[in-house]
């Protein structure tokens, strides 16, 4: 019997040694390597570091005109937020996110349904209405009826409190979460929910990061423009940045991001217009790409592994002399001004009750851009009316009312992306196609009447007349005397020949065909570079329009005519450039035939200033003149503004305040061409107000073009 229990104990003791041997194996063998092997399962995901802005200085490298400011950035990373989907865990959830809408511009909503509760139940009516004073103008109570409400500023964390007494009635939709799901970034990247955070709610919410999970204040970078405020006309030249969009996303990102490669974040910052968006390589730097390990809750695990460093942009120092850019504003401010005051004065008209009205809009358009001769630095550029860039950072509907809606248009940069006639501006160019395709040499004489009288060449009883400034008769007269006193009559005859013109004598000189057409496009498209665009680095610019016969065939589905050719001769018709193009083209003229690649950058320096990059000047081409041609044509431009006989001086001796400044061009030795150019508006004929010209004319170092729009009433 005790033999037995012996052995029944033995037995005993070795069942339970096996079995804690079993159980022992169970919990720290295999169930503790597939524990820990679902603990340790670990994917690599990708991190980004995105780089600060390069800024933007005025051409003493000094001046900021677009600057990187410091600011305090709230973000939200998911994966540290309260979980779950229980009463509980979305109250948590909503807890932080509310707290943040209690001290951030952002807005909440909340839903009732059925609002039938609020006819039912008086205690949750009151709490309600004690919340929202006045419920949406749709709220119906019918059965079964719901309703959206917003959350009054100020008020989240009472929304809050009313979701969580009534949740079989209200729930809320925190404008936080709704940010989230639309930036829809994964959960251990920080999202961006707010920028621009004041310094004393960046402190609160970092004092009180331990009863808000997820939240995160980084710093950051607002743009901002400094001296836009008072200097307008920079932001047409510096444009503004803006948060991504989704075409630009897809189209600066690689279609395959498994290997982090991406360049842009979806609430990143790009350029939009501007030298910001032309730029937007070099200001912008490159986004740094880490890898990150995470474990099956998202939850970081060891050191980021650098994929691709950050490299923080560079900056931009332009041509553009900031004082000289502020006198270019004032000057075409003043001269609008003038030219206003002379339409109100002049053109006016009678209504049907005797009152006496403007019939004329107001004139506020015009270009002023100044270029040095020998580089084709632009060294001001104004457009105006123009707007204060800083104004989309706080935009308001106000802003956009006044933006885009302005019949003056002062987002549209006119200096580059405006066409217009240029009219006897373009003389310049037609005597150096006369010269260059020998249909006139300097000596050459025409007679001038005042007029043309010309056949229709495909009709000979049909007849056109072509005149003169005021059918002013100049008499014989050579090229240098044509752009003197603006003879349209010496310009129609160099352009397209005298062989339909009635109405001169047979002894007066004659040349049977002029340019033609076909030359003179050639000359204007391939030596000057006109109807393509310039290059210059700013976006949207317009190519203009030199017609041909072809165009003409093409564009109007007609035929071109001798008479198309007087017209373009002397700028007028179709002929449409951008005041960057005729300035381009006399700068040419100035030092006798580079045309250069207008450039308004300098130098693109690193963000620490210590290394730069000096941009060379870009020739186009070479326009091969002979020599004694460019002295001609140089010789009645300086005619044209400073000889007592010339047009325009004749024109402004009695015109205060132009009769001031006539001692000013004796006195800086300038040359130069104006220009009357001749359209239709709304029925009515109106005219452009032109000047190119360059100074000192006997070693020309900057040129100058004004255009001011709609001046001439006729």
């Amino acid at each position: 019997m005790r033999g037995r229990m012996i052995t029944l104990r033995v037995i005993s003791i070795v069942v339970f040694i096996a079995l804690l041997a079993r159980l022992q194996q169970l919990q720290f063998g295999q169930g503790a390597e597939s524990s820990r092997a679902r603990i340790e399962q670990t994917v690599m995901r990708t991190d980004y570091v995105v780089p600060q802005r390069g800024e933007i200085f005025a051409s003493d490298g000094k001046t900021l005109l677009a600057a990187s400011e410091p600011t305090s950035v709230v973000g939200i990373k998911a994966e540290l937020l309260p979980k779950g989907q229980s009463k509980s865990q979305i109250y948590q959830r909503n807890k932080v996110f509310m707290y943040l809408s209690s001290v951030l511009p952002i807005t909440d909503t909340f839903t009732i349904s059925p609002t039938t509760a609020l006819k039912r139940n008086t205690a949750f009516a009151a709490s309600v209405y004690d919340l929202v004073t006045v419920l949406p103008a749709d709220t119906s109570f019918a059965p079964g009826k719901g309703i959206t409400v917003t959350v009054p500023p100020g008020r989240s964390l009472d929304a809050l409190e009313l979701s969580r007494v009534y949740s079989d009635v209200v729930r809320l939709y925190p404008g936080v979460e709704a940010k989230l799901i639309d930036i829809d970034l994964p959960p251990y990247l920080v999202v961006p929910i707010a920028s621009d955070v004041p310094r004393e709610i960046a402190l609160a919410l970092r004092e009180n990061s331990a009863i808000l999970p997820g939240v995160r204040v980084i710093e950051g970078f607002r743009r901002s423009y400094p001296l836009s405020a008072d200097t307008p006309s920079l932001s047409h030249l510096l444009g503004y940045t803006g948060r991504i969009n989704e075409e630009q996303m897809a189209e600066l990102n690689p279609a395959d991001d498994t290997e982090g490669a991406r360049n842009y974040l979806p609430n990143d910052t790009i350029g939009q217009d501007g030298l910001e968006a032309q730029y937007e390589d070099v200001l912008r730097g490159a986004l740094g790409t880490n890898y990150i390990e995470v474990d099956v809750f998202q939850r970081t695990v060891g050191e980021p592994r650098v994929v691709r460093p950050m490299l923080n942009g560079s900056n931009l120092i332009l041509n553009i002399d900031l004082e000289l850019q502020r006198a270019s504003e004032q000057i075409l401010a003043k001269w609008l001004s003038v030219a206003d005051g002379r339409r109100q004065q002049l053109s006016t008209k009678n209504t049907p009750d005797g009152q006496r009205i403007a019939q004329y809009p107001p004139i506020t358009n015009g270009v002023i851009m100044v270029m040095n001769v020998q580089t084709g630095a632009v060294l001001a550029s104004v457009s105006l009316p123009n707007y204060d860039n800083n104004v989309w950072y706080n935009f308001t509907d106000a802003d956009a009312e006044r933006l885009f809606n302005d019949p003056t248009r002062p987002l549209f940069h006119r200096a580059i992306s405006g066409a217009y006639p240029p009219g006897s501006t373009f003389k310049q160019f037609t005597a150096a196609a006369g010269l260059n395709y020998g249909v006139i040499t300097p000596e050459t004489r025409f007679f001038d009447p005042g007029f043309l009288i010309v056949k229709n060449e495909y009709n000979e009883a049909l007849f056109n007349r072509y005149p003169n400034s005021g059918s002013v008769s100049n008499g014989l007269i050579n090229v240098s005397d044509a752009l003197m006193v603006s003879s349209n009559v010496f310009f129609h005859i160099v352009g397209g020949g005298t062989d339909y013109v009635t109405n001169l004598k047979p002894g007066d000189p004659q040349v049977p065909n002029g340019v033609g057409i076909s030359n003179f496009y050639t000359m204007l498209v391939d030596e000057y570079g006109f109807n393509q665009p310039t290059g210059i680095d700013l976006p949207g610019e317009n190519k203009g329009t030199i017609p041909n016969s072809d165009w003409k065939k093409k564009i109007l589905k007609k035929t071109w005519g001798v008479g198309d050719t007087y017209i373009a001769a002397i700028g007028q018709g179709d002929v449409a450039v951008t005041p960057l193009q005729l300035l381009q083209g006399t700068v040419a003229t100035a030092n006798r035939g580079t045309v250069y690649q207008p450039q308004v950058v300098k130098a693109i320096a690193s963000l620490d200033r210590t290394q730069a990059i000096t941009m060379t000047p870009i020739v186009k081409h070479q326009i091969s003149l002979a020599p004694e041609y460019w002295n001609v044509i140089q010789e009645g431009m300086r005619r044209s503004v400073r000889d007592p006989s010339a047009y325009n001086r004749r024109a402004n001796t009695n015109n205060k305040p132009a009769g001031d400044l006539l001692g000013d061009i004796d006195r800086f030795n300038l040359a130069g061409k104006t220009g009357t150019a001749e359209y239709d508006e709304r029925g009515l004929r109106r005219s452009h107000s032109w000047f190119v010209g360059y100074a000192p004319f006997d070693n020309p170092e900057i040129a100058v073009v004004a255009l001011l729009e709609g001046t001439g009433c006729l």
